[in-house]
């Protein structure tokens, strides 16, 4: 009986370490469609993180309910670190307005996985202004006229919300969470404004289908020098976030920081920086104790 309680206690025990040692497939949820600058910048993660641990790593879409499904999915899920939540801090926005009707203090901080591409402002490619200060000197002339795409609730509404406050405009909010949908209905004449990835804005107007406004990042890119900041133009709107990996609540501590070390040689990988350059990313690396220290900081 005794030999059975020690088979079974180290049997356990090799549970808790199973992203390390191997048994079955990781699956990274990213709460966002496909095609999007979340969705890319999980690929780039989840390939480099495929190679690094020599196990399968597969990314899962779940947008629905504005990401709070691929939320529940992880908070939900055992804490073995076959199940984890790759997103943007903005998951934080939507904890504290309360779309997402649980405390971070549900998840377990992991590692931050690479800093989220700079944002614009977009119109479709016949729009009358060419720079964010046109844009809102003529809707402050038509409060109300004018369409912005957000997501209920999370960053992309909390960024509008800066802007309207801080310029002292009125905009209609539109729901259009995903950045493929922001895509269509700025293409389409459904929505006025919308923020996407700079790298995807590029391809876009490069093909003439839109026009950027200005960067949202506080600083300019140095891949596209040709978008200028919303700030440099006298519009009072920024907003940067790095990427973060979750994991349920109560996850062994050793585990945590058996993935977390998994992400280091991010910093060195020459297939991640190059992939990244591209979409004007950077990464840095963090130990679990600075990845605590960044969460809280936001939270707070």
């Amino acid at each position: 009986m005794k030999k059975f309680f020690v088979v079974l206690l180290s049997l356990l025990i090799a549970g808790s370490v199973v992203f390390a040692e191997g048994h079955g497939t990781v699956q990274i949820i990213v709460p966002a469609k496909a095609g999007g600058s979340t969705d890319v910048m999980a690929r780039v993660f989840t390939e480099y993180l495929q190679k690094e641990i020599g196990k399968p790593v597969v990314v899962v879409n779940q947008p629905s309910g504005g990401g709070t499904v691929g939320f529940e999915q992880v908070r939900n899920a055992k804490p073995d670190g076959l199940t984890l939540l790759f997103n943007h801090t903005g998951m934080i926005i939507n904890s504290v307005s309360g779309k997402y009707d649980h405390p971070m203090s549900d998840f377990t901080n992991i590692a931050i996985a690479q800093t989220y591409p700079p944002q614009v402002y977009a119109v479709a490619a016949d729009a009358p202004w060419n720079n964010m200060k046109e844009f809102v000197e003529d809707a402050k002339k038509n409060p109300g006229k004018y369409t912005v795409g957000i997501s209920m609730g999370g960053t992309t509404h909390y960024i509008a919300g800066l802007l309207m406050e801080n310029e002292g405009i009125e905009l209609k909010f539109v729901e259009a969470s995903s950045e493929v949908d922001k895509i269509a209905a700025l293409e389409g004449g459904h929505l006025t404004l919308g923020n996407l990835g700079v790298a995807s804005a590029a391809q876009f107007v490069a093909a003439g289908k839109l026009k950027v406004l200005g960067l949202i990042d506080d600083v300019p890119s140095k891949q596209f020098p040709q978008f200028t900041t919303a700030l440099s133009q006298g519009v009072n709107v920024s907003w940067i976030a790095p990427l973060v990996l979750w994991g349920p609540t109560d996850m062994d501590p050793a585990l945590v920081a058996k993935i977390n070390a998994a992400t280091k040689n991010m910093a060195t990988d020459p297939t991640v920086a190059e992939q990244l350059d591209k979409m004007a990313s950077t990464f840095t690396y963090y130990d679990v104790d600075q990845v605590n220290k960044i969460i809280n900081g936001e939270i707070t």
